[in-house]
Parts: C-alpha cells; structure tokens; sequence
C-alpha cells in the first residue's frame, strides 16, 4: 500500500543544487545514504548522480556483474503510476530487441529493475547504464552554443539510427530532445570507489535541517548529497563523441493508445507536432517531427522554430512561418488564428504576441543556423530535403525512421562523420589500454536525471 503524497508537516532549509528536501515525505522520495545496499546487496551506493521531480538517480557498483551502474529510485506517488508500469515495459521491450541492430548501442541500456520498501512508501527502482550529461545542457549552457561540425553530424546520425532502433522494438519515445540524449562514458567498470572518488572528487555531504530545528525523522536521509556533474563545454566535445536516447518516461506502445483516452504529451512546445496540439491520437510519426527538429538543434546555433515562453498558438503561428498553410482540418479547429493572420490570410503586423510578423522558410532557417563555410550548399540543400520528409504536415506522409538512414544527408555527411568519429574513439582506446595508468578521459562526465527524466 503506497502512502497518500501529503502536504508536508516537515519544512526544511533549501540546498542549492539537490532535490526539493520537502519531498521526504509519504509517497516522495526514498532516504538514501551513500554505502547503501539494495536488491540483496547486489548494488551499493557510490555517488549520487542526479535528481529529478519524480526520482533520484545515484552511481552504484553492481558486485555481481562487477560493474557501475545509473540506480534511478522512483518516488514511491511515481512507483504507483500507470505511467511507470509502462516505463518499465519500454525497458524491457528495448532490452529484448534485435542485438544486431546498429542503433542498439545508440538507445540507453537497461540492466534491472525492483522494488525497495522505505518508509516514505514502495519505489521502483531502475538499473541503467551510468552516461554522461546531455547534449542540451552541454549547448546550452556554453558559448558559442553550437558544436564542431563533425561532432554535430556524428551525433545527428547516431541519435538517427538510435530511434529506428526504437522504433523496430515497436516504443515511441514522444519526448526526444537534446536533453534526452547523453554522451556515451568510456568504461571504466574495472575502476574501484576509490579510483571514482579520485577521479571525481568524494562525495560532498551537505546537512539536512528543519525550519523548526528539530531532529529529522526516518521519512529523510541524514545528509543530502551534491550530484557529482559537471557539464561539457559544446565547443570542446570531440567528434569521436558517442550519444544515446535516454528519458523513456513518456515513451508508449501505439498500439496500446485506442484503449485509453487521449494520449497527452509533454514534449518541449515548441518541439509539439502539429497533430498533438490539434488533439489526434500520436503514433510513431510524434517522433520523425520531434527528431527533425533537434536535429536542426544539433547542427546548428539555436532551435528551428523560435518563440520566448511560447504556448501552441505562437508555435502554429510559426510551423506556417517555415512551412506554410496547415491543413483545413486543423485551420478550421485553431480558435486562434486571428491573432496572427487577417481575414486575407496575411501576416497581422501588430499582434500583441513576441512572434516575427512574416513568413521565414525552411531553407532560410537553414541557411541562418551558423553554418556558414563549414557546410556545402550542396550539404544545405540535402539536408532541407531530409527535414522537409521528417516535418510533413500529414503524419502518414513523414519519412519512417529506417528510410532516413538511406537519406542523401545521412549518406553523404551523417554516416561518414558517425564512422570517422568511432575510428577516432577505437584509436584512443587502443592507446589507453596501452597507457600504464588508467585515467578517465577528462572531457566526459557523469550524467544527471535532471537533464530530461521525469
């Protein structure tokens, strides 16, 4: 019986930089202390990764299969959801799907999953593969926001074979952004706690007080600890970078939607498919428009569509801005339209919304995305073609995932950069495995749940 979430009797001193203290309550998170043993002491807790709303997620050494692994610990409201038990279904439909697949090793491995008792309620718990931090946190956070040209066409074609991977396991993501694909971490599994420690500095335990200055009870850990991340500078990631799809929190089997009501998604706005904001039931093409526009994010110096704090009337404003005139079915439902358009279906010039008052093209957002002289026309142009197929209005005529691999983009400029940069990575294995003293290549880092779980 999980307990009912609760307004907390228990107020505490916010930490900066750890999970909202407030929620070790019945039904929040589980209290974790480093040297912790689950599973039958299977996995012991190193170091803490990250956090997020609905979980927190720690390094673990698993002293069976002698390795480090991602443990994400689900708050115990989380572990009850309808919406969880199809989390770990994905998992295991991912875990089972064909090994030969090349996107295989480009979608986030998943190990294990149980259940721990605590007294805050029962919190699922899944076992991941620990990788780094996410592309959009390495972007974002980092002048001059774009990656090198090599790094960024590895990793548009990666993420492109990771979702016909996913896509051949029968899952639709629904939430693929660059938050939601992390580097890939060189192995270290032969490492010891205390290579991690020095490699990464111990972990930093931080008090847990409450506002009333009482002791706290069994529903909180006794510390607090900091995430051990750091973000990697986009400039600086090397075209040998390896990435994987992670957050499959809001991910679905299509053929599962006719049972309930409306699947609902929560993709970034201004990532949303037109279907999804006109409420039609989403199926596998979500994820061709999703992934069309962060690769444009991934190849270039900001989004596709643009808009400050925008809601779905400014993004339809802007779908028709780079691609025109929607469908009638869906000009007939936007309730919205005038604030945008006048009666002649002209731009309004003064609309009371932070929106660019004129059509901007595809091809002009792509020749404006910070390219110049590093990409041909000849590459321009292929890669218009590419996304002109993953953003077809009618979601029966966008380009399937396998079919993008055969694309003139993917072939010409995707694949090669893929290749050369994974020759690049096995080269640098080969010197480190001949290297006396095993370091840790410092250009990576440990990844945190925060970057886009749930």
């Amino acid at each position: 019986m999980v307990p009912q979430p609760m307004a907390p009797s228990l107020m505490y001193y916010p930490e900066e930089g750890v999970e909202n203290l407030d929620g070790y309550c019945p039904g929040g998170y589980h209290p974790t202390h480093l040297g912790d043993r689950y599973h039958n002491e299977r996995y012991e807790i190193v170091h803490k990764l990250g956090f997020g709303s609905s979980s927190t997620v720690w390094l673990a050494k698993d002293h069976i299969e002698n390795r480090f692994v991602a443990l994400r610990i689900l708050t115990a409201e989380a572990s009850s959801e309808e919406e969880e038990t199809t989390e770990l279904e994905v998992c295991q439909a991912l875990s089972s799907g064909n090994q030969d697949h090349p996107g295989r090793r480009h979608v986030l491995g998943f190990f294990d999953h149980f259940t721990i008792d605590g007294p805050n309620g029962s919190h699922r718990c899944i076992v991941s593969e620990p990788v780094g931090c996410s592309a959009g946190k390495s972007k974002d956070e980092y002048a001059p926001w774009m990656f090198p040209p090599n790094a960024a066409r590895s990793m548009a074609a990666q993420v492109l074979l990771g979702l016909d991977y996913i896509h051949s396991c029968g899952v639709v993501h629904s939430d693929l952004h660059s938050r939601n694909i992390l580097y890939r971490l060189p192995d270290f599994s032969n490492y010891s706690i205390e290579e991690i420690y020095r490699q990464f500095g111990e972990p930093q335990q931080r008090p847990i007080t409450r506002l009333d200055e009482q002791l706290t009870g069994q529903e909180a850990p006794n510390y607090c600890v900091s995430p051990m991340i750091t973000a990697e500078e986009c400039s600086q990631v090397p075209d040998s970078v390896q990435v994987v799809i992670a957050g499959f929190g809001e991910a679905f089997f299509p053929e599962k939607i006719p049972l309930y009501p409306r699947k609902v998604l929560n993709t970034p706005t201004l990532l949303m498919p037109p279907e999804a904001i006109f409420g039609e039931h989403p199926d596998s093409a979500v994820d061709i428009w999703t992934l069309g526009c962060t690769i444009y994010d991934l190849l270039g110096n900001g989004s596709l569509l643009k808009g400050f704090m925008p809601d779905e009337d400014d993004v339809v404003a802007e779908i028709i801005s780079t691609f025109g005139q929607i469908l009638w079915k869906w000009t007939n439902k936007w309730s919205k339209k005038r604030d945008f358009f006048r009666l002649d279906g002209t731009w309004k010039q003064e609309t009371g919304r932070a929106h660019v008052e004129r059509s901007r093209p595809l091809k002009e957002r792509i020749e404006g995305m910070g390219r110049e002289g590093e990409f041909s026309s000849e590459e321009m142009e292929c890669l218009e073609d590419l996304l002109r197929q993953m953003l077809f209005y009618d979601p029966d005529w966008r380009i399937k995932a396998s079919r993008t691999l055969e694309s003139e983009w993917m072939l010409k400029w995707g694949r090669p950069a893929m290749e050369h940069g994974a020759a690049t990575a096995a080269a640098s294995q080969s010197e480190q495995l001949m290297s006396t003293v095993p370091m840790l290549d410092s250009d990576w880092v440990l990844f945190s749940e925060g970057e886009g779980g749930n």
